[in-house]
């Protein structure tokens, strides 16, 4: 793809794991989705003005730099599909989870809204 963004590794947990595992600190679902949406919202946009800017380049290329230009304007646009599918996808869960008939029904203390906080604290030594 045009672009060096790759997922660098799949996290990966148990089935009967009920706590998000993948939450930073004091984030929860609700609003890692809503970051997910604006990450590749924003990838979109920047990868639209990279094709406009390429479109322009191959405006005012030579022949020997149109062949390189298309090649790179095919890879920005299959990247654009797939992060449009993705923003599009996240922003439908987004407003999904933030709709006040879900947020009622699934209720406040659901794992969706549920502020994670890192459990793991150290462990006191004592020996005296």
């Amino acid at each position: 793809m045009y672009s060096s963004r790759k997922v660098s590794r799949l996290i990966v947990l148990p089935m009967n794991s009920k706590e998000p595992r993948f939450l930073a600190e004091n984030q929860s679902v609700t609003s890692l989705v809503a970051q997910l949406h604006n990450y590749f919202h924003n990838s979109y946009s920047r990868d639209k003005v990279a094709r406009s800017t390429l479109l322009s380049q191959i405006e005012a290329a030579e022949d020997g730099q149109v062949l390189e230009f298309q090649k790179q304007l095919r890879e920005i646009d299959e990247e654009l599909v797939l992060l449009g599918i993705l923003s599009d996808s996240l922003s439908i869960a987004d407003r999904l989870l933030h709709m006040r008939s879900v947020r009622r029904e699934l209720g406040p203390t659901s794992a969706a809204y549920k502020i994670h906080h890192d459990q793991s604290s150290p462990v006191q030594d004592k020996t005296a």
